[in-house]
């Protein structure tokens, strides 16, 4: 009989080890269940208690019955004991130590925004970007649409969690956010921490230059061209911000950025939010595990089934980065990221498969599989 490689004892094992390392604090209880939860959770795409317990059939779980299994997850989601926060923050901190850079300027691209799973739960989420897509860094969690995950307390309580997470780690930290966040206490927020905002604005509000009041959408601008509005102030509280009017051939409505960093970098920064946080929420949702099939959990059971589900999303996106760098380590495994065409002339290299994607590929294809293929564990972040 032919050796099969990455069995989910393997797996299991591997993450039990990783989780000693980045969780030193974790209860054993806790050690003895997250591995297999992460392991069914990625094999199944799902966070579905069931989807996960159909996978589960190491030591720790083949002569339990099937409904047992079930009840000892749902055991866990509910477990006061366990707390997501500190958990994910072990993990996240640990990731960004061993994160190794690709860009010499040092700039860190951070993307904030609400994620809504139906009318039952609500999510507020900061990412880090990594190429055209993200990674989740901090998030609370909410019981439907609640007034608190909308509030500057929590909003500004997440970003200092992310501004402490960098701290002396020799990044400038750039904060992108759609016009819902243009609160000048959030803009001031972040400049009083020392990092720089790009941020839309509505159309309406009001701007104040050269002391005279206008609506934003009726400053000076020019088709397809961004134009500079430096020291301008906004709302009646008179914010003295750098505006920035740019209208695209690629975009239905006019962008109407504001930035205390430099001006002429703005468009293109704040071009990086889309794929930063939308292709976390994708991946979270229909492209990955199924989060809006979960409608009926205590805000507890959701809050430490996100956690893990960032867990195993950070996991995938860090394989995914590992395929793409070191790709002398998979030589045997063929998947196809990008595609080459021809545009104007010159050949262009096109990703056409996420980061998760790959990692997730890669992980199903690595799982029992009768020839070798690496599956790393270290949780080494790498910027491709």
């Amino acid at each position: 009989m032919n050796k099969l490689y990455n069995s989910q004892i393997d797996i299991t094992s591997n993450f039990e080890l990783f989780l000693k390392k980045a969780v030193p604090n974790i209860r054993k209880t806790q050690l003895n269940i997250i591995p297999s939860i992460m392991f069914g959770m990625i094999i199944s795409e799902s966070c579905s208690s069931s989807d996960i317990a159909k996978q589960l059939k190491d030591d720790a779980f083949n002569y339990v019955q099937f409904n047992s299994k079930i009840k000892r997850i749902n055991r866990f989601w509910n477990n006061k004991l366990f707390e997501p926060s500190t958990f994910f923050k072990s993990i996240i901190t640990f990731v960004l130590n061993t994160y190794h850079k690709k860009h010499s300027d040092n700039r860190v691209h951070i993307i904030f925004d609400h994620m809504f799973s139906h009318d039952n739960y609500t999510v507020f989420m900061l990412t880090m970007r990594i190429a055209s897509q993200g990674i989740p860094l901090t998030f609370k969690c909410f019981d439907g649409n609640n007034d608190d995950a909308f509030s500057l307390n929590t909003l500004q309580s997440c970003i200092k969690d992310v501004s402490d997470l960098f701290k002396n780690r020799g990044f400038e930290l750039i904060f992108l956010a759609d016009r819902w966040f243009s609160s000048t206490k959030l803009l001031d927020f972040i400049d009083s921490l020392g990092h720089t905002y790009c941020v839309r604005l509505k159309g309406n509000i009001k701007v104040y230059k050269d002391g005279i009041m206008t609506k934003a959408k009726k400053l000076k601008h020019r088709k397809f061209k961004s134009v500079i509005h430096k020291d301008v102030s906004i709302t009646d509280k008179r914010y003295k911000t750098n505006l920035i009017y740019s209208v695209s051939i690629n975009t239905s409505t006019p962008w109407i950025i504001v930035t205390n960093g430099d001006p002429k970098r703005a468009i293109k920064d704040y071009g990086y939010r889309f794929g930063g946080v939308e292709s976390v929420f994708k991946n979270q949702k229909s492209n990955g595990f199924h989060l809006n099939n979960i409608n009926n959990a205590s805000i507890k059971a959701f809050t430490t089934m996100y956690t893990i589900l960032c867990t195993c999303q950070l996991y995938l996106t860090i394989l995914g980065t590992d395929f793409s760098k070191n790709t002398r380590c998979y030589s045997k495994v063929k998947i196809e990221t990008h595609k080459t065409y021809i545009k104007d002339g010159r050949k262009v290299r096109k990703r056409v498969m996420s980061l998760f994607n790959t990692g997730l590929t890669l992980f199903h294809l690595a799982f029992q599989s009768s020839f070798y293929i690496r599956l790393p564990f270290s949780f080494i972040l790498y910027d491709v």
